[in-house]
């Protein structure tokens, strides 16, 4: 006992210097350099499940303060939120009070570590890795979608400086980063002098005649090319094992420029993507979330969605 004791006093002051400097090496190197698939993340979990005590407490540890931190961090940039609508200002307020109750029971799980507790882990390609402290379950993912697989690339980092993760050089196959580019369109005309924008995905946008056409284009590349970013930030978060409440979708204005959040469920979580043409309609219409609903879930891409797009041009400049 007294040399494992021995042990533990050697070990965890290694791992609180290790986290602030890893923190800052993944700073510098910004999100592009991120991990981009969440399997590596999940193979590491069902590695140290079949490690031993010492891996598995401190994979604990550093998985439960990076997951207290990421979730202090959104809990403390949405006091300066101020919803316009009553609808979205008690939505925040039950947010923030269930987010401070779940970082309390995270922070005294923390203080459980390093002790004799029984832990247990679960992870699979399909949903979130989850470790077990004592029989409570802990889903290894952050309140904020965009940011889920750095808190995942600075667990693998602290851990990996401790451990051989000699396993995890040889990364299981992994599908290229989407890039969503115009996919173009072309004009038509309508009848009574109107006009239509037609992408070949599905989108159509009328107008009431051809005149300033540039300008007219390039307002309906920008609005599909926002539709089509959130379209595949909601497929990578189902991809992710997070639920979609498609009648609870929001879009927000995040403060100080930025971006928007995109709550989609009613736990609140959500997606911080840049949308200023959508945000201005707050709560996507029925047919434009039937579209973004289709290509989300892989129903195919069929369906097409018709937009009256004149007001668009009154929308190009910042509010």
């Amino acid at each position: 006992m007294l040399r494992r004791e021995r042990q533990d006093n050697a070990r965890w002051p290694l791992l609180l210097f290790l986290l602030p400097l890893l923190a800052a090496v993944n700073s510098v190197q910004g999100e592009n350099r991120a991990e981009q698939s969440g399997d590596r993340f999940s193979r590491l979990v069902q590695i140290v499940a079949a490690s031993g005590e010492n891996e598995q407490q401190d994979f604990s540890w550093i998985a439960l303060s990076e997951l207290t931190a990421a979730y202090e961090s959104v809990f403390t940039s949405s006091g300066s939120e101020t919803p316009k609508e009553r609808r979205s200002r008690d939505r925040l307020v039950s947010w923030r009070s269930a987010t401070r109750s779940y970082i309390s029971e995270l922070q005294g799980l923390l203080e459980r570590l390093p002790g004799s507790v029984d832990i247990q882990m679960q992870a699979d390609s399909v949903e979130a890795p989850v470790i077990y402290i004592d029989g409570t379950p802990i889903v290894l993912s952050g309140p904020e979608i965009g940011g889920v697989k750095l808190m995942e690339k600075r667990i693998i980092d602290t851990y990996c400086a401790m451990y051989d993760c000699g396993e995890l050089n040889t990364p299981a196959g992994q599908q290229p980063e989407a890039v969503y580019t115009s996919v173009g369109g072309s004009w038509h005309l309508r009848n009574f002098g109107k006009a239509s924008y037609v992408t070949t995905d599905g989108l159509i946008f009328t107008f009431n005649g051809l005149s300033e056409r540039p300008a007219k284009q390039q307002v309906c590349e920008a609005f599909a090319a926002e539709l089509r970013n959130l379209a595949a930030g909601l497929r990578d978060a189902l991809d992710a094992g997070h639920r979609i409440d498609w009648d609870r979708l929001e879009i927000q204005p995040l403060a100080g420029g930025r971006g928007h959040r995109i709550q989609f469920n009613r736990s609140g979580e959500y997606l911080r993507l840049e949308l200023p043409l959508l945000a201005r309609n707050g709560v996507p219409a029925a047919a434009m979330l039937a579209w973004i609903r289709e290509r989300a879930t892989g129903g195919g891409e069929s369906g097409e969605f018709e937009i009256a797009a004149d007001p668009l041009l009154l929308q190009r400049s910042p509010e």
